[in-house]
């Protein structure tokens, strides 16, 4: 015959001091998760000039960010030229994207890259609605591209802010 397993009073405190404890744990590391959270809105910062990396559109976008997401669009209806021609355009996004990604995170922002084929305006479009975030940050630009490329995102994203930021000429 088995014998049965009888309960004291103590392992019943010490049952009771283990379930609290790891109802504790459990609630701390969900306030961790809180804390880790970028606070602030998103913010897509697309990646259309070359001056991104540059220390005035940086110090313009990051105090107000909680996470920054960084995008470069390979437009083929852009290119011209064959697989040679968008490969370097590839490696010079990339190397522009990392430049740019290095600056925020001196700024200790989060920052997510995505790279993408297809066409610049609906990249930027979609990837804005799935992201859902609150602001747009370009480098102001004095081309007909820039243009309407501005006023089709202000058409298509109407509830979100599109901040157009000027940078002094480059020498």
């Amino acid at each position: 015959m088995k014998k049965e397993k009888t309960n004291s009073r103590q392992s019943k405190k010490n049952e009771k001091k283990a379930a609290e404890k790891k109802a504790k744990a459990e609630k701390k590391s969900i306030i961790d998760a809180e804390e880790e959270r970028p606070k602030g809105p998103k913010i897509l910062v697309p990646l259309l000039s070359k001056r991104e990396s540059e220390e005035e559109f940086v110090a313009t976008v990051a105090p107000g960010a909680g996470e920054i997401i960084l995008l470069l669009v390979i437009d083929t209806h852009a290119m011209v030229g064959g697989f040679g021609f968008a490969a370097g355009e590839i490696a010079v996004g990339n190397a522009l994207m990392q430049k740019v990604k290095t600056a925020f995170g001196k700024k200790r922002k989060t920052c997510n890259d995505i790279i993408e084929w297809g066409d610049t305006a609906n990249k930027i479009e979609h990837l804005a609605e799935l992201n859902q975030v609150a602001k747009i940050f370009v480098v102001k630009q004095d081309n007909d591209f820039f243009k309407k490329l501005l006023k089709d995102m202000k058409e298509k994203l109407p509830e979100i802010e599109i901040q157009e930021i000027e940078l002094p000429k480059a020498e």
